[in-house]
């Protein structure tokens, strides 16, 4: 796994780099980069050009997880359906149970189905004026106010 010479400080930091710049990349693939506010993509951009950075520092790595937490988002649409669908798909597995449905348990951890719920929900918000889901507040703190507008249009062109 490590080059000969190389300490393991200095290939972690190397695979670091590389994996946020992958992030970089994917973001830039969806068009959501240069929507970005400038904070973040500073912090990525300059955490994956330094090479003289070693991430030893408690507090850089945790500014870096938590972007990398706040962007997860945007780089996966079936895991930001799946999230707004998690709770859909708990209310109809207490509705179904309620009613006697004994299977229904399954279906609050279905995967597949929290997806469903989620693009159903995402539907449904294109009827129903004034449907807000909070899981999509993370990426509105991400993005600036003309990218959210331009990624909420681009989930509806999706489905």
């Amino acid at each position: 796994m490590f080059d000969a010479g190389l300490s393991p400080k200095v290939s972690s930091a190397e695979e670091i780099r590389r994996y946020l710049k992958d992030v970089i990349y994917r973001l830039k693939a969806r068009g959501v980069w240069r929507y970005l506010d400038p904070a973040i993509r500073g912090w990525l951009t300059l955490a994956s050009r330094l090479e003289s950075i070693k991430f030893r520092s408690r507090e850089v790595l945790s500014v870096l997880v938590k972007i990398l937490k706040r962007v997860k988002s945007l780089l996966s649409i079936p895991r930001l359906m799946i999230e707004i669908g998690v709770k859909y798909a708990w209310s109809a597995w207490r509705i179904a149970s309620s009613w006697g449905n004994r299977d229904a348990e399954r279906w609050k951890n279905d995967r597949a189905y929290q997806f469903y719920c989620g693009l159903t929900a995402l539907q449904l918000s294109r009827i129903v004026p004034g449907m807000i889901y909070p899981e999509l507040n993370a990426v509105k703190n991400v993005l600036s106010f003309r990218g959210f507008g331009r990624f909420v249009r681009s989930l509806g062109r999706i489905l």
